[in-house]
Protein backbone atom coordinates (compact mmCIF):
# COMPACT_ATOMS: atom_id res chain seq x y z
CA UNK A 1 0.00 0.00 0.00
CA UNK A 2 2.81 2.20 0.67
CA UNK A 3 4.51 1.41 -2.27
CA UNK A 4 0.93 2.76 -4.55
CA UNK A 5 0.65 5.69 -2.57
CA UNK A 6 4.34 7.07 -3.70
CA UNK A 7 3.33 5.92 -7.29
CA UNK A 8 0.45 8.09 -6.89
CA UNK A 9 1.69 11.20 -6.05
CA UNK A 10 4.78 10.24 -8.53
CA UNK A 11 2.14 10.23 -11.33
CA UNK A 12 0.58 13.38 -10.03
CA UNK A 13 4.17 15.25 -10.40
CA UNK A 14 4.41 13.82 -13.76
CA UNK A 15 1.37 15.08 -14.94
CA UNK A 16 2.27 18.46 -13.36
CA UNK A 17 5.45 18.30 -15.78
CA UNK A 18 3.68 17.23 -18.71
CA UNK A 19 1.45 20.36 -18.46
CA UNK A 20 4.37 22.86 -18.74
CA UNK A 21 5.65 21.98 -21.85
CA UNK A 22 7.80 25.07 -21.33
CA UNK A 23 9.51 24.19 -18.32
CA UNK A 24 9.75 21.01 -19.66
CA UNK A 25 12.11 21.79 -22.87
CA UNK A 26 13.91 24.73 -20.35
CA UNK A 27 15.31 21.81 -18.01
CA UNK A 28 15.70 19.44 -21.28
CA UNK A 29 17.83 21.69 -23.41
CA UNK A 30 19.04 24.86 -21.89
CA UNK A 31 22.20 23.50 -20.36
CA UNK A 32 22.57 21.15 -23.79
CA UNK A 33 22.22 24.80 -25.67
CA UNK A 34 24.74 26.02 -23.52
CA UNK A 35 26.94 23.67 -23.93
CA UNK A 36 27.00 23.82 -27.78
CA UNK A 37 27.59 27.61 -27.15
CA UNK A 38 30.69 26.45 -24.70
CA UNK A 39 31.90 24.16 -27.60
CA UNK A 40 31.82 26.69 -30.41
CA UNK A 41 33.61 29.50 -28.07
CA UNK A 42 36.03 27.40 -26.52
CA UNK A 43 36.38 24.12 -27.60
CA UNK A 44 39.62 24.64 -29.60
CA UNK A 45 41.04 27.17 -26.47
CA UNK A 46 43.53 25.18 -24.53
CA UNK A 47 44.47 27.98 -21.28
CA UNK A 48 43.54 25.74 -18.49
CA UNK A 49 46.50 23.52 -19.23
CA UNK A 50 46.07 19.45 -19.16
CA UNK A 51 43.56 17.75 -17.01
CA UNK A 52 44.55 16.39 -13.47
CA UNK A 53 45.80 13.13 -15.13
CA UNK A 54 48.28 14.83 -17.71
CA UNK A 55 46.23 14.87 -20.78
CA UNK A 56 45.60 17.93 -23.19
CA UNK A 57 42.39 19.63 -22.45
CA UNK A 58 40.27 22.79 -24.07
CA UNK A 59 38.61 25.15 -21.81
CA UNK A 60 35.57 23.32 -23.01
CA UNK A 61 36.35 19.93 -21.85
CA UNK A 62 37.06 20.86 -18.41
CA UNK A 63 34.08 22.63 -18.33
CA UNK A 64 31.92 19.72 -18.95
CA UNK A 65 32.04 17.47 -16.30
CA UNK A 66 30.99 20.67 -14.14
CA UNK A 67 28.19 21.32 -16.40
CA UNK A 68 26.19 18.08 -15.37
CA UNK A 69 26.21 19.41 -11.87
CA UNK A 70 25.58 22.78 -13.09
CA UNK A 71 22.41 21.69 -14.97
CA UNK A 72 20.85 19.75 -11.63
CA UNK A 73 21.23 23.21 -9.41
CA UNK A 74 18.03 24.77 -10.86
CA UNK A 75 15.64 21.96 -9.97
CA UNK A 76 15.94 23.85 -6.82
CA UNK A 77 14.18 26.64 -7.92
CA UNK A 78 11.70 24.51 -9.68
CA UNK A 79 10.54 22.49 -6.82
CA UNK A 80 10.66 25.02 -4.24
CA UNK A 81 7.86 26.61 -6.86
CA UNK A 82 6.11 23.30 -6.78
CA UNK A 83 6.04 23.37 -3.01
CA UNK A 84 4.70 26.80 -2.61
CA UNK A 85 2.05 26.08 -5.62
CA UNK A 86 1.08 23.20 -3.80
CA UNK A 87 0.38 25.37 -0.66
CA UNK A 88 -0.90 28.03 -2.33
CA UNK A 89 -3.72 26.18 -4.31
CA UNK A 90 -4.46 24.10 -1.33
CA UNK A 91 -3.13 20.60 -2.21
CA UNK A 92 -1.03 20.09 0.89
CA UNK A 93 -3.89 21.06 3.12
CA UNK A 94 -6.23 18.15 1.20
CA UNK A 95 -3.37 15.79 1.19
CA UNK A 96 -2.70 16.08 5.02
CA UNK A 97 -6.62 14.54 4.83
CA UNK A 98 -5.78 11.60 2.91
CA UNK A 99 -3.45 8.23 4.32
CA UNK A 100 -0.07 10.21 2.96
CA UNK A 101 2.70 10.90 5.28
CA UNK A 102 5.38 13.44 4.37
CA UNK A 103 7.81 10.77 3.87
CA UNK A 104 5.75 9.36 0.73
CA UNK A 105 4.56 12.56 -0.57
CA UNK A 106 8.68 13.37 -0.24
CA UNK A 107 9.49 10.53 -1.75
CA UNK A 108 7.04 10.07 -4.66
CA UNK A 109 7.98 13.79 -5.91
CA UNK A 110 11.67 13.16 -5.69
CA UNK A 111 11.33 10.36 -7.77
CA UNK A 112 9.41 12.03 -10.80
CA UNK A 113 12.65 14.64 -10.20
CA UNK A 114 14.52 11.81 -10.70
CA UNK A 115 12.84 11.27 -14.50
CA UNK A 116 14.28 14.78 -16.03
CA UNK A 117 17.84 14.72 -14.55
CA UNK A 118 18.57 11.40 -16.23
CA UNK A 119 17.36 12.48 -19.43
CA UNK A 120 19.08 15.75 -19.17
CA UNK A 121 22.32 13.77 -18.45
CA UNK A 122 21.81 12.12 -21.91
CA UNK A 123 21.29 15.02 -23.69
CA UNK A 124 24.24 17.01 -22.06
CA UNK A 125 26.59 14.19 -22.84
CA UNK A 126 25.30 13.01 -26.66
CA UNK A 127 25.54 16.89 -27.17
CA UNK A 128 28.72 17.65 -25.71
CA UNK A 129 30.49 14.52 -27.54
CA UNK A 130 28.66 15.98 -31.03
CA UNK A 131 31.06 19.39 -29.72
CA UNK A 132 34.04 17.60 -29.92
CA UNK A 133 34.17 16.29 -25.91
CA UNK A 134 36.36 13.51 -26.03
CA UNK A 135 36.40 11.57 -22.40
CA UNK A 136 37.73 8.11 -21.42
CA UNK A 137 34.07 6.69 -21.24
CA UNK A 138 33.21 3.22 -20.28
CA UNK A 139 30.05 1.69 -19.64
CA UNK A 140 30.59 1.29 -15.45
CA UNK A 141 31.81 5.07 -16.33
CA UNK A 142 28.50 6.21 -17.76
CA UNK A 143 26.58 4.15 -14.90
CA UNK A 144 28.83 6.29 -12.38
CA UNK A 145 27.72 9.51 -14.24
CA UNK A 146 24.25 8.77 -13.36
CA UNK A 147 24.47 8.07 -10.18
CA UNK A 148 26.53 11.01 -9.24
CA UNK A 149 23.63 13.09 -10.91
CA UNK A 150 20.57 11.27 -9.53
CA UNK A 151 21.90 12.05 -5.71
CA UNK A 152 22.33 16.18 -7.19
CA UNK A 153 19.15 15.94 -8.91
CA UNK A 154 18.06 14.27 -4.93
CA UNK A 155 20.02 17.37 -3.09
CA UNK A 156 18.22 19.86 -5.44
CA UNK A 157 15.25 18.72 -4.56
CA UNK A 158 15.77 18.73 -0.82
CA UNK A 159 17.16 22.59 -0.92
CA UNK A 160 13.99 23.31 -2.99
CA UNK A 161 11.45 21.44 -0.26
CA UNK A 162 13.36 24.03 1.84
CA UNK A 163 13.17 26.97 0.31
CA UNK A 164 9.93 26.19 -0.55
CA UNK A 165 8.42 25.61 3.37
CA UNK A 166 10.02 28.34 4.38
CA UNK A 167 9.05 30.95 1.58
CA UNK A 168 5.75 32.75 2.13
CA UNK A 169 4.68 32.29 -1.49
CA UNK A 170 6.06 31.36 -4.92
CA UNK A 171 7.16 34.74 -5.79
CA UNK A 172 9.78 34.68 -2.33
CA UNK A 173 10.57 31.20 -3.13
CA UNK A 174 11.97 32.30 -6.58
CA UNK A 175 14.00 34.45 -4.52
CA UNK A 176 15.12 32.68 -1.78
CA UNK A 177 16.11 29.77 -4.36
CA UNK A 178 18.78 31.79 -5.40
CA UNK A 179 20.91 31.41 -2.19
CA UNK A 180 21.53 28.07 -3.03
CA UNK A 181 21.93 27.68 -6.16
CA UNK A 182 24.55 31.31 -7.21
CA UNK A 183 27.07 29.89 -4.66
CA UNK A 184 26.88 26.34 -6.41
CA UNK A 185 27.09 27.67 -9.77
CA UNK A 186 29.99 29.95 -8.83
CA UNK A 187 31.81 27.33 -6.74
CA UNK A 188 31.48 24.01 -7.62
CA UNK A 189 29.78 23.67 -10.91
CA UNK A 190 32.43 24.33 -14.08
CA UNK A 191 33.36 27.84 -13.60
CA UNK A 192 37.20 27.97 -12.74
CA UNK A 193 38.36 27.94 -9.31
CA UNK A 194 41.86 28.60 -7.99
CA UNK A 195 43.09 27.08 -4.92
CA UNK A 196 42.02 30.11 -2.65
CA UNK A 197 38.06 29.59 -4.12
CA UNK A 198 38.16 25.88 -3.97
CA UNK A 199 38.29 26.19 -0.16
CA UNK A 200 34.54 27.73 -0.72
CA UNK A 201 33.88 24.69 -2.86
CA UNK A 202 34.28 22.05 -0.46
CA UNK A 203 30.94 23.24 1.10
CA UNK A 204 28.72 23.02 -2.28
CA UNK A 205 27.36 19.59 -3.32
CA UNK A 206 27.33 20.43 -6.71
CA UNK A 207 31.67 20.74 -6.15
CA UNK A 208 31.55 17.08 -4.94
CA UNK A 209 29.55 15.64 -8.15
CA UNK A 210 31.34 17.97 -11.02
CA UNK A 211 34.59 16.34 -9.05
CA UNK A 212 33.24 12.61 -9.89
CA UNK A 213 32.13 13.22 -13.21
CA UNK A 214 35.35 14.91 -14.03
CA UNK A 215 37.07 11.81 -12.13
CA UNK A 216 35.06 9.53 -14.26
CA UNK A 217 35.83 11.22 -17.63
CA UNK A 218 39.19 11.80 -17.37
CA UNK A 219 41.42 8.95 -16.72
CA UNK A 220 39.75 7.91 -13.02
CA UNK A 221 38.76 4.29 -12.92
CA UNK A 222 35.84 2.65 -10.31
CA UNK A 223 38.27 1.48 -7.72
CA UNK A 224 39.80 5.67 -7.08
CA UNK A 225 39.12 6.17 -3.68
CA UNK A 226 38.27 9.80 -4.50
CA UNK A 227 35.56 8.35 -6.79
CA UNK A 228 34.21 6.85 -4.40
CA UNK A 229 34.96 9.58 -1.23
CA UNK A 230 33.16 11.93 -3.60
CA UNK A 231 29.72 10.15 -4.06
CA UNK A 232 29.66 9.37 -0.55
CA UNK A 233 30.19 12.90 0.55
CA UNK A 234 27.00 14.16 -1.66
CA UNK A 235 25.42 10.84 -0.03
CA UNK A 236 25.46 12.40 3.19
CA UNK A 237 24.92 15.86 2.28
CA UNK A 238 21.47 14.61 0.90
CA UNK A 239 20.18 12.58 3.62
CA UNK A 240 20.95 15.37 5.72
CA UNK A 241 19.22 17.82 3.71
CA UNK A 242 16.73 15.23 2.89
CA UNK A 243 15.42 15.14 7.02
CA UNK A 244 15.67 18.67 7.43
CA UNK A 245 13.00 19.39 4.78
CA UNK A 246 11.02 16.69 5.67
CA UNK A 247 11.09 18.05 9.29
CA UNK A 248 10.31 21.43 8.37
CA UNK A 249 7.04 20.56 5.49
CA UNK A 250 5.75 18.60 8.68
CA UNK A 251 5.54 21.60 10.83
Amino acid sequence: MKRQRILTVFRMEMKKLIRTPLYLFFSLFFVALLVVILGFALGNVYGWGPDAYGTPRSIFEHMVPGLFAYSGIMIIFTFASAVTGDRDTGVQRRMKTTPLTSGEVIVGQMLSYTIIPILQTAIILITALIMGFNPIITVEGVIMVFVFMIFMSFCSVGLGLITGTIAKDARAAGSLAFIFIVPQQLFGSFIYMGEATKVIGYAMPSYYVSEGIYRIFYGGTLTDIFLWVDLLVIAIITLIIYIIGVKLYDR
